[in-house]
């Protein structure tokens, strides 16, 4: 879990979080010279029963492990979309840059 609170320190916030529940996938972009990158986090969230602190544990039971794989499921095909989305946004500086050059 000490990955999970890095990832808040630096102010990193998903681009998007799939729920399921108490199941929740975060999409992270990661950016790079060559290009952005996606990653996936999953999690559960829970109530502990001592505290009353509301965490959140990478375990599933056995009933959450097939929720989980469709949450998964939906995340690559999100993950897929922004990337196309990305493309595109390219695609259409380099026509910009293209028009502003002509002139």
């Amino acid at each position: 879990m000490a990955e999970r609170d890095e990832t808040k320190e630096r102010g990193n916030r998903p681009v998007e979080t799939l729920r399921d529940g108490a199941l929740k996938l975060a999409i992270f972009r990661n950016r790079h010279e060559r290009g952005d990158t996606y990653s996936m986090v999953p999690g559960r969230i829970y109530t502990d029963e001592k505290s009353g602190e509301v965490r959140e544990a990478s375990s599933l039971s056995g009933s959450e492990a097939l929720r989980m794989a469709h949450l998964l499921t939906k995340g690559h095909d999100k993950v897929n979309e922004l990337k196309g989305k990305r493309l595109e946004q390219k695609k259409d500086a380099g026509r910009d840059h293209d028009t502003d050059r002509e002139r």
